[in-house]
Formats: C-alpha cells, sequence, structure tokens
C-alpha cells in the first residue's frame, strides 16, 4: 500500500517578477487503495462431475461464470478497511436473520469478475479475494445433463476493489540559466562579415536578431534582449511618428466603416471572438480534453450496459392496441333451472379489438362462464406437483392445459367467426390468434408478493422497479391458466405462451411450448413454412415466436436466441 505511483502531466516554462526564466511542473500522484464493498449477490454456474472409480458420485467442480452483486447505499462500501459477516450485514436484509455460513473458499477465484448495481447504476469490476455466505441454490434453475451442471444461485458477498486515488501537485522549478554563445556584433572577424537578415523570435519582454555571414552563409542568433513591451520594435527600425499617424489613420478608418456600415459591426463581433478563441487556445485543449474523456465514458457505459441486456435481463415491452370497450366486461346470471349445477352460475362476456402484422382489425365478443374460471383457479391451488427438478414445471403446464382445453369454447367460437368471415389461409389464422395475445398488455405472474425486495434475480427485481409495472402475486406456480387469462387477460411469457399452446392444439397446428431456464423464459415454437428463427427436433422445423411483443414469427431479440438455451416443454403432435 505504499507504493505511491508520481506521473509528470505537463511541464510549463514561464518568466517570473524578476525576469528570470522558471518552469511550472504539474505532477500526478496515485496512491494505492482498497475499496471494501458488501451487499447480495446473484448468479449462475456451471460444472463437472468429479468421477470416481465406481461412477456413482454426485460430486461437481463447479464455478461461477456470471453474476452481479447489488449494493443498497453508500454505506456498503468503504476504504481500506473489510466488513465483517455478519456483523456488518444487517441493514442488508432486516427482516431476515442471517446465520453466517460461510462457503469454502478454496472453490471461489481470487478474482471474480461481476456485474455491481448501486444508486440505479451498473457497472463492471473484479472483486478480489472475494468472500461468499449463505450461498443458496435456486432449485427450480438447477440442471444437470449428463456429467454438466449448472443452475443459479443467490448469497451475501464481501470483498474489495484495487485502484488508485489520484490528486495533483506543482513544483515551480528554476530560475533556468541558459548559457547561449553571442554571436559577433561589433567588430566581426575578419573572415567573416555579419549582417541582420531581417528574422526575429519573440517571448514575453525578450526578444533576439538572426545574423548571417556573407563569406559563408552560416548564421547565428543574438543573445536574448530585454524590453519592456512585449512587441518591441527593433531599435534601428523604429519611427514612432510614423506608427501615430498610421494608427490615428486606422481609428478613422474603421470610424467610417462603422457609420456607413452597421453591418461591419458584425464582422468585428465575429473577429473578437476568433481574437478570444486564439488568447483561450492553451485553455481549450484541457476543455476538449474533458469532452473527449466524457465521450469515452459514455462509450465504456454503452458497452456495459449492451453486455448487461445481453444477458437474461429480457424485458419485454409490448404495444397495445386498446378500445375504451376492453375496459368493460358485461357478467350475466345464468338462468337454467334443469341444470342445478349452473343455477347461481354467472356468464362473463368481454370485447377485445386488435391488428394482425398487416394492420388489420379483428374484433369480437368472447364468454365464459365464473364456475369454470373459480374451478380452474381450484384445480391449479390443488395440483400437487413437487419443484424439484425442471420436468416438473412440464407437468404443471401439461396438467392446467389439460384441465381447461374443454372449458374454452367461447373464444373458440370467435375466432371460429373470424375465420368464416375472413377466410383465412392457415398463416394468416395463426397470426390472428398470436396476435390477439400480443396486444394484450404485459403483466408479471408471481408466486409470492409483488415486492422487489423479496427477489435477487435481475429481471423480476428490476421490472417491479420500473414505474409502470404492472404484476399480479401470490398465484401458484407462478403462472394463470388458460382460462384465468381470458377472465383477468393478467399474463406473463409462460402464461400467454401456455394459452397460446392450447388455442392452436386446438386447431390441429404442430405447436410446441418451449422454456429456458438459462434466460428465465418462455417461447412458442411452431412447424409451419415461415422465415426467422428455428428452433429443429427430430428434423422438424419450429419457428421461434415471441409472445410478449407484437412481432412476427421467427423475430426474436439477440439476448434470447441461443437456440441451446431452450428445451421443449410441450408438443402437440
Amino acid at each position: 500500500m505504499n507504493n505511491i505511483i508520481e506521473n509528470i502531466i505537463k511541464q510549463e516554462p514561464f518568466v517570473g517578477e524578476d525576469g528570470l526564466d522558471y518552469i511550472k511542473v504539474t505532477k500526478e500522484i496515485l496512491t494505492p487503495r482498497k475499496t471494501y464493498l458488501k451487499g447480495t449477490i446473484n448468479g449462475k454456474y456451471r460444472g463437472d462431475k468429479i468421477p470416481d472409480e465406481n461412477e456413482k458420485s454426485d460430486l461437481y467442480d463447479f464455478e461461477i461464470y456470471e453474476a452481479e452483486v447489488n449494493c443498497n447505499s453508500i454505506d456498503d462500501f468503504c476504504k481500506n478497511k473489510p466488513f465483517i459477516f455478519p456483523n456488518d450485514f444487517k441493514n442488508i436484509d432486516a427482516q431476515k436473520k442471517i446465520k453466517g455460513n460461510p462457503f469454502p473458499k478454496s472453490k471461489l477465484p481470487k478474482v471474480l469478475p461481476v456485474i455491481i448495481s448501486a444508486n440505479n447504476k451498473t457497472f463492471g469490476i473484479n472483486v478480489l479475494e472475494p468472500k461468499l455466505y449463505e450461498f443458496s441454490v435456486v432449485r427450480k434453475l438447477h440442471q444437470i445433463e449428463g456429467n454438466e451442471v449448472f443452475g443459479s444461485f443467490n448469497a451475501y458477498i464481501t470483498g474489495f476493489v484495487f485502484d488508485y486515488e489520484r490528486k495533483e501537485e506543482e513544483e515551480i522549478i528554476g530560475p533556468i540559466i541558459i548559457d547561449e554563445p553571442e554571436p559577433p556584433l561589433i567588430n566581426p572577424p575578419s573572415t567573416c562579415h555579419w549582417y541582420e537578415t531581417g528574422e526575429t523570435e519573440t517571448k514575453p519582454n525578450y526578444i533576439r536578431y538572426e545574423y548571417e555571414c556573407k563569406l559563408h552563409n552560416h548564421k547565428k542568433w543574438s543573445p536574448w534582449i530585454y524590453i519592456n513591451s512585449p512587441y518591441p520594435n527593433h531599435p534601428d527600425s523604429g519611427n514612432c511618428l510614423g506608427e501615430l499617424i498610421g494608427l490615428i489613420g486606422i481609428i478613422l478608418g474603421l470610424i467610417f466603416f462603422v457609420a456607413i456600415f452597421p453591418s461591419l459591426l458584425y464582422f468585428i463581433g465575429f473577429y473578437i471572438l476568433i481574437f478570444l478563441i486564439s488568447w483561450l487556445s492553451p485553455y481549450l485543449k484541457w476543455i476538449f480534453r474533458g469532452i473527449g474523456l466524457l465521450f469515452l465514458f459514455f462509450f465504456i457505459g454503452s458497452l456495459i450496459n449492451l453486455f448487461v441486456s445481453n444477458s437474461n435481463n429480457y424485458t419485454p415491452k409490448p404495444t397495445v392496441f386498446d378500445d375504451s370497450r376492453e375496459r368493460n366486461e358485461t357478467i350475466k346470471p345464468i338462468v337454467d333451472n334443469t341444470n342445478t349445477d349452473i343455477k347461481n352460475d354467472y356468464l362473463i362476456k368481454k370485447y377485445r379489438e386488435w391488428k394482425d402484422y398487416d394492420g388489420k382489425i379483428y374484433s369480437g365478443y368472447y364468454t365464459l362462464k365464473m364456475s369454470d374460471v373459480k374451478k380452474a383457479n381450484f384445480y391449479k391451488n390443488n395440483l400437487n406437483v413437487n419443484m424439484s427438478n425442471i420436468n416438473s414445471y412440464d407437468k404443471v403446464v401439461f396438467s392446467l392445459k389439460e384441465y381447461d382445453k374443454i372449458k374454452l369454447n367461447g373464444v373458440y367460437k370467435l375466432f371460429d367467426s373470424i375465420q368464416n368471415k375472413n377466410k383465412l389461409s392457415k398463416v394468416k389464422f395463426a397470426e390472428m390468434i398470436v396476435s390477439f395475445v400480443q396486444d394484450i398488455p404485459y403483466v408479471l405472474i408471481l408466486e409470492d408478493n409483488c415486492d422487489a425486495n423479496l427477489y435477487n434475480d435481475n429481471f423480476t427485481r428490476k421490472y417491479l422497479l420500473t414505474p409502470n409495472a404492472k404484476c399480479s402475486g401470490y398465484q401458484k406456480f407462478g403462472i394463470n391458466t388458460p382460462v384465468e387469462f381470458l377472465a383477468n387477460l393478467n399474463g406473463d411469457c409462460d402464461t400467454r405462451t401456455l394459452f397460446l399452446y392450447t388455442m392452436l392444439s386446438y386447431y390441429n397446428y404442430d405447436v410446441a411450448l418451449l422454456s429456458s431456464e438459462f434466460y428465465g423464459h418462455s417461447i412458442l415454437g411452431i412447424n409451419l413454412p415461415l422465415e426467422g428463427k428455428k428452433y429443429f427436433y427430430n428434423n422438424q422445423e419450429y419457428t421461434l415466436w415471441e409472445t410478449t411483443l407484437i412481432v412476427k414469427p421467427g423475430l426474436i431479440p439477440n439476448q434470447i436466441s441461443n437456440t441451446n438455451n431452450w428445451r421443449i416443454s410441450l408438443k402437440s403432435q
């Protein structure tokens, strides 16, 4: 910590009040500094199975390859003083009792690259000598494929960032005495006759003249001559009366032109501006260097933002075609005394209007039974599936689809009436159904409360902190069934994809519901002759179709386009 570095930034010569030469040296002093930090960390890990003689080992040697650290305030950073766990971590999560279980230090690298979030800003750093506590694996995202394991984790972290604290100092060196040989001005040697060439050099309060030898074409400079004026005339060339007359003539000429041509004032202002720029030129270079540094910081910030946006932080922002009738629904009692099961039932009637990709407008009403909505919710809440692996999620979406598919006659009739009226092709009919869902505003569906402080995963936390975030909490499995979605129009990616999968499979399309634990996202795949991004499975091509944005099939954002990170959860054929 004592390795202080000194760099010379610039040296500026100047003449002091005593008329002698000095140099002002500006130095950069860099002092080593350790900035300790504390916070929560969430990220991703992967590992390889540790082999043994019987090939029955369940141990894995894994590494952290992507992580983000969240810091709450300036108190989470400290200069040259490490944080002690768990005493210094009480302000991070006051409601949770921190036990202080450390993560094995041997499993951590000495340098951990992370993306740090603090004060609504993100930037990349290297955390040195990181220490993790309360390490927990997100079970839903933990996957095992052959001899590899990967998934996501949450933990508390402390460590430090090494940098240098910078300050500038100025030092005056001088006076500087320069001995220069004097040229022979008086009685030059007989071998050379010196005469003035007319060339001069000046510096503040000094001037010197150039001399040339007629016989040998040699040139020399006279010593520096101290003068009172910074712009002297040669002693032999002065003509005070002539200069005075010339100055009076210039002043009278300016008065004449200003009086005759007022517009010349603009030119005078222009030349004054040029004079100011030339006068300020020694300082402007530092101003432009500062502007250049700002552009460099903006460029680096854009690169960091690009890196973050290309991770799994995919935030859908649908564009909505709205109609005032869509905000109202009609609820009428069902009168049927012959069936006691629905004697106290109600019929929900909702209006929808939306556009397809060609701008064609579709509209109509669909109906639902209140009893079907309640039954769908009851079935979901009582569905007993242990979410211990990724196949558990597939069982959930399959069960919800099977239970609801016979209770959607109201929306089937709406789509049938549109088809009978417009005679749509198989591709256009599918586009009409998908755009019906894409037009509906995005609502995040969560299994717990809609409180950003409860979540460590990057997408959920950031989305809930946005001003216009919409969320529906306390929904089991974090999903709405197809019937529930039609009733409340609240749905995120997997709710929408499950509904569309149910619709298109009803109409005998070869469709797939694709899931990605890596991206934390769900998407539709359809086997149709369409252009765009494909998912290949058993010699079949499924065009990928985003359900949370109004986009055509095959147009997939770059940050979720790696098909190696997708898998099929449901397949209709």
